[in-house]
């Protein structure tokens, strides 16, 4: 994802990590061309440059998955693949749940209309999960909002295999 405009679009973690990387590789381009043409190299600001740093060692940290799991944070694919997993987990079994419930066709996809996006993540918690990629449902609570209401504790465990399963591939 390239960056144009700061605030535009939601950043994961690894997308704030490339483009700080990308920065320190373009600064150390200024400062070659800089010096091939004699002149002094542009002076930045130090704050700025501290915050790089800090930033680039916290995010290179192992506390994050993509550090072990490279593959599975090279695209967005994988929060696709995390969507298609909760559709067939999670939300296609209430289909079959509510079938035979004696309910009129309108109630019926009223009801499942609801379920369904009581079972959907929204864009803010995907891009939780994306960055975190929690090991276990407690780990939940923080990144997906009322969890306990919206998820059974059975489908929480479910959720939380299909994120193990996409996101710590390699942890395995």
């Amino acid at each position: 994802m390239k960056i144009l405009d700061a605030g535009t679009e939601p950043l994961s973690n690894v997308d704030v990590l490339r483009w700080i990387k990308a920065k320190r590789e373009q600064h150390a381009a200024e400062d070659k061309d800089d010096r091939k043409a004699n002149r002094k190299p542009t002076q930045r600001p130090q704050n700025f440059l501290d915050a790089l740093e800090k930033h680039e060692r916290v995010l290179e940290s192992n506390a994050y998955p993509y550090t072990n799991n490279p593959d599975s944070y090279n695209n967005y694919k994988a929060m696709e693949e995390l969507d298609n997993k909760i559709v067939d987990r999670i939300i296609s079994p209430l289909n079959e749940s509510y079938r035979g419930s004696g309910m009129t066709a309108e109630e019926l996809e009223k009801t499942l209309g609801k379920e369904h996006e009581a079972k959907s993540l929204t864009e803010t918690e995907h891009l939780m999960i994306y960055n975190h990629a929690p090991k276990a449902v407690e780990m939940l609570q923080p990144m997906i909002e009322n969890v306990e209401e919206r998820f059974t504790a059975e489908e929480q465990e479910t959720l939380v295999e299909a994120i193990k399963e996409t996101y710590r591939q390699s942890e395995k």
